[in-house]
């Protein structure tokens, strides 16, 4: 007796391969860059000894690495949700209209979730 095994389609799709590609690289980047820059948050700031000028730089680091952070966070978001939506088939689709996203725009914006138009709209909507 002969058993047919079922063929499923190769991942990422060839047409996909390079935005795959790209997205893995950003996901593993920011992924370091996020371990590293949370770990910094959590050294010890020195409070004793230095003078007002030194305390206030520091707090001013601090700030705008926590800035920096809350930045790496919201593309890590970004970017792990385009991978999810290549493991699922959705990739390239604008959650907005549906319509397809154009490839020039993902070669810029791999990560995107919506056509130009779209992400023009919600950017000048009301809120």
């Amino acid at each position: 007796m002969v058993v047919a095994m079922k063929t499923s389609a190769p991942f990422p799709p060839a047409k996909w391969a390079w935005h795959h590609r790209t997205l893995t690289r950003l996901h593993a980047g920011l992924l370091a860059a996020r371990q590293e820059h949370a770990a910094e948050t959590r050294l010890p700031h020195e409070r004793g000894g230095a003078d007002s000028v030194d305390f206030t730089e520091g707090e001013l680091e601090l700030r705008d690495l926590r800035a920096e952070l809350a930045h790496e966070d919201s593309a890590f978001v970004e970017v792990e949700a385009a991978l999810r939506r290549l493991r699922e088939g959705r990739y390239g689709i604008c959650e907005d209209t549906g319509a397809r996203i154009p490839a020039a725009r993902l070669r810029v914006l791999p990560w995107t979730r919506f056509t130009r138009a779209a992400a023009e709209r919600r950017e000048t909507a009301p809120r």
